[in-house]
Formats: structure tokens, sequence, C-alpha cells
């Protein structure tokens, strides 16, 4: 086994794409969290219209409102997810390092290398 090392620079690496992503992902779920809309920013109407267009109006932004917090739970948890993979790369690449050196040791310990 002499000479065998984990490869934790690609780990490390891919960390750092998964903690850019989650980075990358924040202004999105700001956006999504700021992008309310009351129920007037759907009225299209005229006087003729006026009661329908209303109702109308409540039930679009009701809607809206439901897919917008939808996809800000989505964008949250997509985030928290990005750093979990991120913090567990990075946690790998430290056990692979912390015990490269102590495995081969145990190793030439069994064989009596």
């Amino acid at each position: 086994m002499t000479g065998y090392r984990a490869v934790t620079g690609q780990i490390r690496d891919e960390a750092k794409l998964w903690q850019d992503k989650a980075a990358e992902t924040e202004p999105i779920l700001q956006a999504v969290r700021d992008a309310y809309l009351s129920p007037p920013a759907f009225f299209v109407g005229d006087l003729m219209t006026l009661v329908p267009g209303a109702a109308n109006a409540a039930l679009e932004a009701m809607y809206y409102e439901e897919f917008r917090a939808f996809m800000e739970r989505i964008l949250q948890e997509a985030t928290a997810e990005f750093h979990q993979i991120h913090g567990s790369l990075r946690m790998i690449a430290d056990e692979y390092e912390r015990t490269d050196g102590m495995n081969e040791v145990d190793i030439n310990k069994a064989y009596g290398s």
C-alpha cells in the first residue's frame, strides 16, 4: 500500500462547486422572497367588468402567492442542501487526509514490513 493516497484536491474542488452553487442561489432566493404582489397587480378590467375582475384578481393573486411561496421553500431547501454537501465533502477530505498516514502504518504492521 506504499504510495497510496486519497486524492483530496478533487474532493475539495467539488466542495467549492457546491459552495458556489449555494452562493449563486441565495440572491435568487432573496428576489423570490421580495416578489410579493397584491391583488390589484392582477386586476385587468373596466367599469363593465369591475366586480368579476376584482374577484379574478384576488384568485390569481392567491395562486401567484402559493407558487411564489413554493419556489421560496424549494430555493431555501436547495441552498441548505448545497451548504450541507459542501460541508460533507470538506469533512470527507479532512478525514482522508487525517487517516492516510495512519492506514499505511497499520497495514505495514499487519504484514510485518
